[in-house]
């Protein structure tokens, strides 16, 4: 899903305004088969618009993307624009935020990207200035913003193509680098392809069946969640006092890894309320919101017959 060289180069050759095949290929020295096969995979993309077809013409369509790549060629030149916004170095501006320092293993799990590339690209994107690195994190300066946001801006674009595939009615709750959330009104099993499930839909797995508010969350890419994951994704969708009861109940009833709680709610920027819920189930008193304790082993009891540990967290 990410932006290959030839893609944006292509892309590139774009920007001036309407070009004809021909014209593309002079200019690209591309042959018209191979750009015929990138041009439509840019259409799929929704980075451009393809009209007529004797002579076929190409031209940028009008979205955030190709509006930030017009502003990026104002400050980068094309051939540096190129190595910058393709393949895993998009995926790692996405993943980085400005001037803000996030430490390599947030980066590589948020990017999707291994630790040999992610070290690859942080070097590559240092010698230009593009990538900082203060506090043991890396971070995009400021000046180069306009980079991040197109990368945050084309993955949005895609992720809300693949929603619209799953159902034109969906709605993206949450866009990551070539993973998303969405939320429909249509259920379509626990499993549609690559498409999870998630969320409150998905604790009757674990024992807790709640009543369906008619809207169902899906998780692409997967195909399969763990327990750390649907709370995650449940935490992230939002939460009131009844679903926060239940993500306590069913996090005391089921071992779980707390390292790997942590880290996905670093990911999906719960990590304050993650914090809150561990508190509470090593016993430390919170306000409303949180249920009291009494609610707790209420649920508890009706359906696991009572939960070990009085109230102590079970990590596995």
């Amino acid at each position: 899903m990410t932006l290959t060289k030839a893609e944006l180069r292509v892309l590139l050759a774009i920007t001036s305004g309407s070009i004809t095949l021909k014209e593309l290929a002079r200019k690209t020295n591309l042959s018209k088969s191979t750009l015929s096969i990138i041009l439509h995979s840019l259409e799929r993309k929704g980075l451009i618009n393809i009209e007529g077809k004797r002579p076929l013409k190409a031209k940028l369509a009008d979205n955030k993307p190709t509006q930030l790549l017009r502003k990026i060629l104002l400050m980068l030149p094309k051939n540096r624009t190129l190595k910058i916004l393709s393949g895993s170095s998009l995926k790692v501006l996405s993943a980085l935020k400005v001037e803000e320092p996030q430490p390599t293993w947030l980066v590589q799990l948020k990017a999707n990207v291994g630790k040999a590339t992610l070290h690859r690209v942080l070097n590559e994107l240092m010698e230009m200035l593009i990538v900082g690195k203060k506090k043991g994190g890396y971070f995009v300066s400021e000046r180069f913003s306009a980079l991040k946001d197109f990368a945050d801006e084309y993955f949005y674009l895609q992720n809300s193509i693949r929603a619209k595939e799953f159902n034109e009615k969906a709605v993206l709750i949450w866009s990551g680098v070539e993973e998303l959330i969405l939320a429909t009104e249509t259920f379509k099993g626990k499993c549609f392809g690559d498409f999870q499930l998630t969320g409150l839909a998905r604790f009757s797995d674990y024992g807790l069946p709640l009543i369906s508010s008619g809207v169902y969350h899906y998780y692409w890419p997967a195909k399969e969640l763990n327990l750390e994951e649907i709370v995650i994704h449940a935490l992230k969708m939002g939460y009131d006092a009844r679903e926060l009861l239940y993500v306590i109940v069913l996090l005391k009833a089921h071992p779980f890894s707390e390292e790997r709680l942590k880290r996905l709610a670093a990911k999906f920027e719960v990590s304050h309320l993650v914090e809150d819920i561990l508190k509470f189930l090593r016993g430390e008193a919170k306000f409303y919101p949180f249920p009291s304790r009494e609610e707790v082993e209420e649920l508890c009891k009706r359906y696991f017959g009572g939960c070990e540990g009085d109230n102590e967290g079970k990590t596995g």
